[in-house]
């Protein structure tokens, strides 16, 4: 069984693919590899060094970080936080909610976790124990935790958007009914807000008890800074600051527009779940569109997660103070 995984858990649409990349980038750099700029043609890291391969990042949830962190593997993705089972008791809306769609809560949704899936590693699979996890962190003495999120009406709008460009109807449908043909509006207070406010309640209950152990981190302050950001992230879940020099090539890979081009490159959508005339990454105009309705939503959205016990004050809403202005 794996001794001690940090975890690095990100509500969906907030990031998970740039840190991902970043995450897997800057490990590879850090074993001697080397990473074709698909934009710029730079080779970045030894000329001499094994290609990144592609074909091996599947998402995960496991990566193989040896030789960059103090650990084998890191969790990235999606999940509810460990330890905040019992607790969870405690909200009566909690275990009557469920997520909208799978996908928000890797660690509870009845995987084979004897098997679990590892990028990146001269091994496929490594066994988990889920157990093991949730009393670690219950006690306060599991791997650290970090969990990125988003404010909620860009994450429902990301996620809206994603949902239904998927090829899998389990997510470009809700009910059977095409999410293409329901509203924004109800498909944020419907759906996307009580899972966003699922997931997130977990990590801020853990963060208040065990502050050393699990913290949260703001996409937008992440995407503002990114390699001060991805820098915070990691020293956090080492439990100590380090020199990492090939940090901020990774973080440049990583970003959107070098993700865009690997797609172009490699046929398809990062994951493989999109259809054949629609990437991974968001198109900008489309972000714009959306944002459109934040104005109008932001104070229904606020006492909505506020009545579920979500702290609002953890909220960062640029884009909405930004429409707010316009329309003055």
């Amino acid at each position: 069984m794996i001794p001690r995984l940090p975890i690095l858990a990100t509500i969906p649409r907030s990031g998970t693919w740039f840190l991902r990349y970043a995450v897997a980038f800057l490990a590879h750099l850090d074993r001697g590899g080397r990473i074709d700029n698909r934009l710029t043609g730079r080779i970045i890291g030894d000329p001499h060094g094994p290609p990144f391969d592609f074909s091996r990042l599947s998402g995960g949830p496991l990566f193989y970080v040896r030789g960059t962190m103090p650990v084998d593997l890191l969790f990235v993705g999606h999940t509810v936080c460990p330890g905040f089972a019992r607790e969870a008791l405690t909200h009566p809306w909690w275990p009557r909610t469920s997520f909208h769609v799978r996908g928000y809560d890797y660690l509870h949704e009845g995987f084979d976790y004897a098997c679990t899936p590892v990028d990146l590693a001269p091994y496929p699979h490594a066994p988990l124990r889920v157990s093991t996890l949730e009393r670690d962190a219950r006690k306060g003495r599991a791997a650290r935790i970090a969990l990125v999120y988003r404010n909620p009406i860009d994450q429902a709008a990301s996620y809206y958007w994603y949902c239904q460009n998927h090829r899998d109807s389990t997510y470009n449908s809700i009910g059977g009914r095409p999410l293409s043909g329901m509203s924004f509006g109800d498909y944020l207070f419907g759906h996307a807000l009580p899972s966003y406010a699922k997931q997130l309640i977990s990590y801020q209950h853990m963060a208040l008890h065990h502050p050393t152990l699990v913290r949260l981190f703001s996409y937008e302050g992440l995407m503002r800074a990114p390699v001060r950001g991805m820098t915070a992230i990691l020293d956090h879940l080492d439990g100590t600051s380090r020199d990492r020099p090939s940090l901020r090539d990774a973080v440049r890979l990583a970003q959107r527009d070098h993700l865009k081009a690997v797609e172009r490159t490699l046929g398809r959508s990062l994951d493989g779940t999109r259809r054949d005339d629609c990437g991974h990454m968001r198109h900008r105009f489309v972000r714009s569109a959306d944002r459109q309705h934040a104005a109008s939503l932001r104070g229904q959205a606020i006492e909505t997660l506020e009545w579920l016990g979500i702290d609002t004050a953890l909220l960062e809403w640029p884009e909405v103070e930004q429409q707010a202005a316009h329309a003055a």
